[in-house]
Order: C-alpha cells, then structure tokens, then sequence
C-alpha cells in the first residue's frame, strides 16, 4: 500500500500539470500515454496467437488520438504560460492531424494489405491489430475532447476526481467489509459492498464537485454522472482484467511501480471521461 501511494504521489502531478497546461505539454503527454499503452496491449495480444503488428497499430493509434484536432482549440485550451509553444503547436498539428474518418481507412487499407502477407492466422493479426489502435486511439482523442470545452481543465479534473473517489472508496470499503464476491474468474477481490460504496462515493463526490468547479452541471446532474462514471469505472476495470486472464498476465506492463503499467492506470478512465465528455454535449444540447 505505501508503494502504490507514493508512486500515486509521483505520477498524478506528472499528468495533471501537463493537462492544465495545455497546447505542446498536453500533445506529449497524450501521445506518449497512447504509444505505451498500445505498446502494452499490443504485448498481451502477442502473447496468444494473434501477431498484432506494432509497426502498423502504434502509429495508427497515435494519428487517431490526433485525428480532427483544431489549432483554434489547441490555441484556446493553452494556459498563457504556455503561449509561446502555440504557434509551433498549431504548426505540427496541421501535419500530423487528419479527419478520423481519413485515418480509419488508411488503417484499414495498410493493416488489411500486411495481412496479406501474414501466414500464420492472418485474419486475428488484422483484428487486434485493428482493435488496438481504434480503441484506445479513439478513446484516448475523446478525453482531448473533454480538455478541448470551455473550462476542459474543470471537467478532465471532475472525471479524474470521481474515478479516484469511486476506486478509493471500493478499495477501502471492499477491505472493511467485503464479503460477497461480483466476478472471481476476472477480478477475486472486487465484492458488491465494496464496489457498491464505490458508487455511493463516486455520486457524492460528483454533486460536490459539480459545484466546486467552474463545470455546467448542477448538484443533481453531477451526482448522476458521478454514480454513472462509478459504474462504467467498474467495467472498465473488469474490461482490461478479462484481457489480463485470458492472456495469462499479473499486469499489463510495469511502468509505475507498485500500480502494474499504463493500461492498469487507464482502465477505468477510459470508460468514464468520454462519457463525461459525451455527457456534456448532450447537456449543452438539451439544457443549455
């Protein structure tokens, strides 16, 4: 436990400040979380028979985390600080970032083309491969999208505050007082008291900060997102838990010591923030 709190300690400022930030500092931070991650599953499938290639599925994820992003938002989510990066920024992005749309064929057209070629079950090559890339490329982009509204630091915050408050409280709650096991074939300490308070604290957390933070969202629709983002973190946990026991791994990597690797640390909030984000767009929608 003292392990996973100091590396906790470490590792949250490393990405919270560059997501304040904004602009260059955010660009390499979510581009380098998208290669260690892809690299990291791209790993796991290798180790079944699916020969996933990296070559292809790496730099695929990485220009579908890139896909659509407007210099204009790029320039208008940069902290003034940072200012001085913007127009360099903008530069790369108007290079490197292409309508997803663009991206997803090209991938396809390039993946399914290398299969051709590929001998030894070709079609699972082309379907993880493909998988990889569109899951957590288009995932990924989603939270960019969340940092990319009007006050995005507040919400990115809100949903990384939410997740921590549901994780916590089902930790300590399933240490104090679980019993009842949900799923032991993919995750044997997760109980129902444990993941319920979970919920509970990930509701209250949500109508708190609803109005702590400068987010368009009142107490009420706060605690609804909140106990919503409690849910979703708990099949996002039990989604990368399921590729973990299929493919006979503790961990999905070990970049942060005593936290496993980087999709360890995603898995829940790769369920939550885009829903947040989506969430926010249907508030603005009908409510606004």
């Amino acid at each position: 436990m003292r392990t996973r709190i100091v590396a906790a300690l470490i590792a949250i400022p490393i990405v919270v400040v560059p997501i304040y930030l904004g602009g260059m500092w955010g660009l390499l931070l979510g581009v380098g979380v998208t290669i260690i991650s892809s690299l990291e599953m791209y790993h796991m499938f290798r180790n079944s028979d699916y020969h996933p290639s990296r070559l292809i599925g790496v730099p695929w994820a990485v220009l579908l985390f890139l896909a659509g992003w407007d210099p204009e938002q790029v320039q208008r989510s940069s902290i003034q600080v940072t200012g001085w990066l913007t127009e360099p920024t903008t530069q790369l992005l108007e290079l490197v970032s292409f309508p997803t749309d663009t991206v997803l064929v090209a991938g396809f057209l390039i993946t399914l083309t290398y299969c051709l070629f590929v001998h030894e079950n070709p079609v699972g090559a082309w379907l993880s491969t493909s998988v990889v890339a569109i899951y957590l490329g288009v995932m990924l982009g989603q939270i960019v999208s969340l940092r990319f509204l009007d006050d995005g630091f507040a919400y990115v915050l809100f949903g990384f505050l939410v997740t921590w408050a549901n994780d916590s409280a089902a930790f300590f709650v399933g240490v104090t007082l679980g019993k009842h096991k949900i799923v032991p074939r993919l995750s044997p300490k997760k109980s129902w008291e444990g993941t319920i308070g979970g919920w509970i604290f990930a509701a209250i957390a949500g109508a708190i900060l609803a109005t702590l933070l400068p987010v368009r969202a009142g107490p009420f629709f706060g605690a609804f997102i909140g106990l919503i983002s409690g849910v979703l973190a708990f099949f996002g946990d039990l989604s990368i838990s399921m590729l973990k026991r299929q493919f006979g791994v503790k961990d999905s990597g070990t970049f942060f010591r005593g936290h496993g690797g980087m999709l360890d640390r995603l898995d829940s909030l790769l369920f939550t923030l885009p829903f947040i984000y989506q969430s926010m767009l249907f508030y603005e929608r009908f409510f606004m």
